[in-house]
This record gives C-alpha cells, structure tokens and sequence, in this order.
C-alpha cells in the first residue's frame, strides 16, 4: 500500500507540472533539489608543488595577518579536497619578501621558483575594508581580488584574461561594539574569499536560489 501511495504521490506532481506549464518546473527542482552541482572553472595540475601567494602591493590591506590566514585557508581547503597535494611553505614567501630588496620587481613565475614551487595560485587583493568609512559606527566588511594560475616555467595558464579571475566577499552591516570584532570580521572575509577561490578549482554545490542571485548581478554589471 505505501509503495502505490508513492507512486500516486510521485504521478500527481507528474501531472501537476505539466499541467501548469514550463514555469513550475524550475520552482518544483529547487524544492526537490535545492543544490546544483558546479564543476570547477578550472584543472589544476596534477602532483605539483603549489605556492598560494595573496598579494597586496597593490592595495595594502589593514590587517596584514588576513594574507597568512588566506594562504592557509586555500592550501588546507585544497588539500582536503584533494585537488592538491603539496603545498609551498608560506613562510618561505614572507623571508623572500622580507630579505629581498627586488621582491616587488620579481615576476610571479620567479618568486614561484625561488619559494620550491611548479605551480603559484596569484591572488592579487585589490579591495580590504571592514566599515564604509573609518567614523563610521557600523561594520560593513569587504574583500575583493583577482585569482591567477601560473605555472613558473610557462607563464599564466588561466585565466585567458590577463587581470585574472575576480571575486568578491561582502558582508552585510553589524553592529558590534566588541573590540576585537574588527579581527573576528576580517577573519571571516579572508576564510570566505578562501572558499571562493577553492571552488574555482573543485567541484562543489551551491544553492540553486543563490545561483540566480549571482547571474542576476551578472547582468546588471
């Protein structure tokens, strides 16, 4: 008797659909299967070193820890994934950074080189706040950049677009008057634009709603 209330259950929704045109359809698969499978953007090489190396010459960011906090998110993010599995020692980069005058001057692919890795994932941050404005009372948290993959022998291998890959995290407005909530948002931004540079190269689920969400932002840009 349950197996035939099921399919009674299951030919009813049939019949639902296609009585009520195509429109349904999208709101019937969202509630059925909330989630839609991603495939990563991109493949890294297997078996090679890589080196994260967040970079914010550019536009230095107000709380320097963040670059450690991003580095170690990615390359343990990855990890886990098993879309890698060996990383170059970050601290590796910051002594080269520190000891070599030139290091701003150095190409990506060198500073690769030099850290002991075949592969270098080149976040470069162009956008680090945590209010809209410094006499603001609220905290409104952003974090931007741009993600690259160069191989140290061949140069860039993706993007095809020279400036990289853009993301962004923004975080709605808090009231918080906790003084260490500044450290806690910042944090937060460096672990969820970790996130989102992990699932450039993995294959992950994202919620159908927030899919739309993100093409309708797409469009009006």
């Amino acid at each position: 008797m349950k197996v035939n209330k099921i399919i009674l259950v299951g030919f009813s929704v049939l019949c639902l659909i296609f009585s009520s045109g195509c429109q349904i359809i999208p709101a019937v698969l969202e509630k059925m299967f909330p989630k839609e499978k991603v495939p990563p953007k991109f493949v890294l090489p297997k078996d090679k070193i890589v080196l994260i190396f967040p970079d914010d010459f550019q536009n230095p960011v107000s709380y320097p820890p963040i670059k450690r906090r991003l580095a170690k998110k990615i390359a343990d993010t990855l990890i886990e994934r098993k879309v890698i599995t060996k990383v170059a020692d970050y601290d590796k980069l910051v002594e080269l950074e520190n000891n070599r005058d030139d290091f701003n001057i150095l190409s990506i692919p060198k500073i690769g080189e030099l850290t002991g890795a075949d592969i270098v994932i080149y976040v470069s941050i162009d956008h680090f706040s945590l209010k809209d404005s410094p006499v603001d009372t609220l905290w409104r948290g952003r974090i931007s950049g741009a993600v690259k993959v160069v191989d140290v022998k061949k140069g860039r291998i993706w993007p095809d677009e020279s400036g990289g890959y853009p993301l962004k995290v923004v975080e709605p407005q808090t009231d918080n008057a906790s003084e260490s909530y500044g450290i806690e948002l910042a944090n937060k931004l460096a672990d969820d634009l970790a996130e989102k540079v992990c699932d450039l190269f993995s294959t992950h689920y994202v919620l159908r709603s927030r899919m739309r969400e993100n093409e309708g932002m797409n469009l009006s840009q």
